[in-house]
C-alpha cells in the first residue's frame, strides 16, 4: 500500500468517526427535546441518560444508638376532605397559595394508636425510627430504607430495612396487604444527591406508582422535617429556607392530586423554624423513641374522617362529632 492509499484510509477512518459522533449527538439532543416536551427540566432529561447515583447516606453524628435510622394519588372511597364534607379522590382546584402551611390538613380530633396498626409508613432513615425503636417496631408497619431517594425505589434498588436486612424496595412496598392509610416522607437524601427538579419529578412518579398499587387507600404526604441551624450550615441543601421552598412544592403537588398534606413543622420545629433542640439527635434524625411520640401524636390529631377511621376517634370534634 503506497502513502497515498494510507492517507486516504486514514482520512476515511476520521470521517467515519465524526459521522458516528454526530449521529450520537443528534440522538442525545433529540431525546432531551422529547423529555422537555413532556415537562422535564434539562437536568432531569440529562439524568435520564445516566444511571442513578449511588445512595449518599446522610452522615450520622448521634452515636451508636442512632446509627443511621435513616417524601399523586386518588384517595379511598368514603374519605372526606378535612372539615369540608367533600370526597377525596380528585384534584383540588383553585390552589394558588405557595405556603405549605395553608395547604396542610388542620387539627381534627384525635385517633388512638390502634388507628396506626394498619397504616403503612414509607420513607427513608427519618421514618425508620418507627420501625426500629421498641415502642413502635412490633406493631407499626414501616417500609423505610437508609440513604434512599424516590428514584431508587422506583427502580427497585436493594435497600436496608430498620433491622438492617436487605430487600428490593419496591417489591417490599408492593407486597403489603390490608393497608388502610399510607404515610409517605422523602427528601433529605434526594436533596443531597439530585437537583430539586429531579427529586420532585421522581417523587411524583413514585406517588403515582403507590397510588396505582393502593388505589382505594388515602395517602398522607408529610413535609420534609426541619433540621437544626447547625445542620443547615453544614449542608445548605438541608437548610431551613431551602426546605421551606421544597415543602411548598411538595404541598402543592400533594393537594393538586387530591392527597392530604401534613405539615410536621408544627410539631417538630421551634419558633425560628429549626428542629427543636429537645428532639434533635444529629440535627436531622430524632434522638430516640420518645421523640417519635411527638411526631405520632401530631399525626393522630391530623387525620381525615372516613368510615374506617371513625371507630378510632378519641374525641368528638369536626367530622368525628
Amino acid at each position: 500500500m503506497n502513502k497515498t492509499d494510507t492517507r486516504r484510509d486514514g482520512a476515511l477512518a476520521v470521517q467515519i468517526s465524526l459521522i458516528v459522533v454526530l449521529i450520537l449527538l443528534v440522538l442525545a439532543i433529540s431525546y432531551v427535546i422529547v423529555c422537555l416536551a413532556y415537562g422535564d427540566s434539562v437536568l432531569t432529561a440529562l439524568a435520564h441518560l445516566l444511571p442513578p447515583m449511588a445512595a449518599e447516606e446522610i452522615e450520622d453524628d448521634s452515636g451508636p444508638e442512632e446509627q443511621e435510622i435513616v417524601p399523586f394519588v386518588s384517595q379511598g372511597a368514603g374519605a372526606v376532605a378535612w372539615n369540608t364534607g367533600e370526597r377525596i379522590g380528585g384534584p383540588r382546584t383553585g390552589v394558588t397559595d405557595a405556603d405549605a402551611r395553608i395547604l396542610a390538613a388542620p387539627a381534627n380530633g384525635r385517633v388512638s394508636d390502634d388507628y396506626f396498626r394498619d397504616a403503612l409508613f414509607i420513607g427513608d432513615s427519618v421514618t425508620q425510627g418507627f420501625g426500629a425503636y421498641d415502642a413502635y417496631k412490633d406493631w407499626m408497619r414501616v417500609c423505610a430504607y437508609k440513604g434512599v431517594n424516590p428514584q431508587m425505589i422506583l427502580e427497585n434498588y436493594v435497600g436496608k430495612r430498620p433491622d438492617e436486612t436487605e430487600i428490593e424496595m419496591w417489591d417490599d412496598i408492593n407486597t403489603q396487604q390490608d393497608v388502610a392509610n399510607i404515610y409517605i416522607l422523602f427528601g433529605a437524601n434526594a436533596l443531597l444527591q439530585q437537583s430539586d427538579e429531579a427529586f420532585l419529578k421522581y417523587y411524583s412518579d413514585l406517588l403515582d406508582k403507590v397510588s396505582a398499587r393502593f388505589p382505594t387507600v388515602p395517602i398522607y404526604v408529610q413535609s420534609l422535617t426541619p433540621t437544626t441551624q447547625e445542620r443547615g450550615q453544614r449542608q445548605p441543601n438541608l437548610a431551613r429556607d431551602h426546605l421551606k421552598e421544597v415543602n411548598n412544592a411538595v404541598a402543592q403537588m400533594a393537594v393538586s392530586k387530591g392527597m392530604i398534606y401534613i405539615d410536621l413543622w408544627e410539631a417538630l420545629a421551634d419558633e425560628n423554624g429549626y428542629l427543636r433542640a429537645d428532639l434533635s439527635g444529629d440535627g436531622l434524625h430524632l434522638r430516640d423513641g420518645s421523640k417519635y411520640r411527638v411526631w405520632l401524636d401530631y399525626l393522630a390529631t391530623h387525620t381525615v374522617y372516613s368510615a374506617h377511621n371513625a371507630p378510632f376517634a378519641l374525641t368528638a370534634e369536626g367530622p368525628y362529632t
